[in-house]
């Protein structure tokens, strides 16, 4: 864990312009306005428009006097074809500005459009880290679900239907020039998606705490979203209040600026080819996965544990008896409580496939900023104990 040292001295820290508050989605408009907008290419999906919030969004787009195209081919785990269709859209209908309206899935699609707008190519051609050459156009992204932190992120994670897997986008140019998060969007999103988004914050704040690549900055933020999260998740899912949901949202929100800045682990490194093959909700594997990775992390991050503990609720500030029992414990209750799945076999996923996943995961950018070194055989055992 000495990188980890070292990085809490030496931080580097990049987030968009943020905007955070009840009622603040009716801003859509003159954020696209201040970024030099004329015509907005709007991306999101047909169950965000049946809840209301795309005329909403419409509405605010009108009143601040732009015109816009409205593009909803967008489905869960965003897929290459979905990204370069909107591309050739928004190159036909002349748009100058991007808002992702959405959770993960339309914020994606956004950010891989605006890369093909501007780069050209087939998405695949920017798979891996800082292959973006051209500067992107406007992004706005405005995220409706309590997990994803796309709208804060320096990530883009799309599904190659050729391949079926999914590809990991990693650049500086894909974090957005405004996040716009509005708790009220969480009114109308289903019980189950309350819960799978909120599991998938959790399992970044996690990840991004104990990465080699964590800074004093992404750990301020990543024990931010936990308390929030140990606070709120069960009584959300549960109750639906608006304080709660809110909290969610906050928590998505710092949990995304931990990972966007310190990146992930195995959870998500194994996630990926699961989501990619399966095409299955990416915060149920996450929260499947995350006890056992937590399990296989927990004897190399030990120093870290007591902050960890204060930030499931377990401790006083400043004590120091945190153990690794009472963490794994608590983020296990937490899961149970709020309803998360808990195996992979209830997912559809096959045994045999096991083997290939834990291969596919060791190519996984992911993988680089594990706390500790994992080869094939310890990837397959985690897949395992999980099924």
């Amino acid at each position: 864990m000495e990188n980890v040292e070292s990085n809490l001295h030496h931080c580097k820290f990049e987030v968009p312009e943020i905007i955070f508050g009840r009622g603040l989605l009716s801003q859509i408009g003159s954020c696209a306005r201040r970024l030099g907008g004329r015509k907005v290419f709007l991306v999101s999906d047909q169950g965000l428009f049946t809840a209301g919030w795309v005329d909403l969004a419409m509405r605010s787009l009108l009143e601040a006097g732009l015109s816009f195209v409205y593009y909803d081919q967008v489905t869960p785990n965003p897929r290459d074809t979905e990204i370069e269709d909107g591309a050739a859209e928004y190159i036909r209908q002349g748009a100058d500005v991007i808002v992702g309206l959405g959770g993960g899935s339309a914020m994606d699609t956004a950010k891989g459009v605006a890369i093909l707008v501007s780069n050209g190519g087939r998405i695949r051609d920017f798979e891996g880290s800082d292959k973006i050459i051209r500067p992107l156009p406007p992004l706005v992204l405005c995220p409706t679900t309590c997990g994803t932190g796309s709208d804060v992120s320096q990530f883009a994670v799309v599904n190659d239907t050729e391949r079926r897997c999914k590809m990991t986008i990693m650049s500086r140019c894909i974090a957005p020039d405004i996040s716009l998060t509005d708790p009220d969007t969480l009114s109308t999103l289903p019980d189950e998606y309350v819960c799978t988004t909120a599991t998938d914050a959790l399992s970044h704040a996690l990840e991004a705490f104990f990465s080699v690549a964590s800074t004093s900055l992404t750990d301020v933020h990543a024990i931010k979203a936990v308390r929030l999260l140990s606070k709120s998740l069960v009584k959300a899912v549960r109750e639906r209040r608006p304080d709660d949901l809110e909290n969610l949202s906050r928590a998505s929100l710092h949990a995304g600026m931990a990972f966007s800045n310190s990146l992930l682990g195995i959870v998500h490194a194994l996630a990926h080819p699961i989501g990619g093959f399966y095409d299955v909700n990416h915060g149920s594997v996450n929260a499947i996965l995350l006890p056992e990775v937590l399990r296989y992390d927990i004897p190399v991050v030990a120093e870290k544990l007591p902050e960890l503990a204060w930030g499931l609720g377990h401790l006083s500030k400043g004590e120091t008896n945190g153990s690794a029992e009472m963490v794994q414990d608590t983020v296990e209750a937490l899961l149970d409580a709020s309803g998360a799945p808990r195996s992979l076999r209830s997912l559809g996923v096959v045994r045999e496939d096991l083997p290939d996943l834990a291969r596919k995961a060791l190519k996984d950018v992911c993988i680089v900023t594990s706390p500790r070194e994992a080869d094939e055989k310890d990837l397959l055992r985690i897949l395992e104990k999980a099924y």
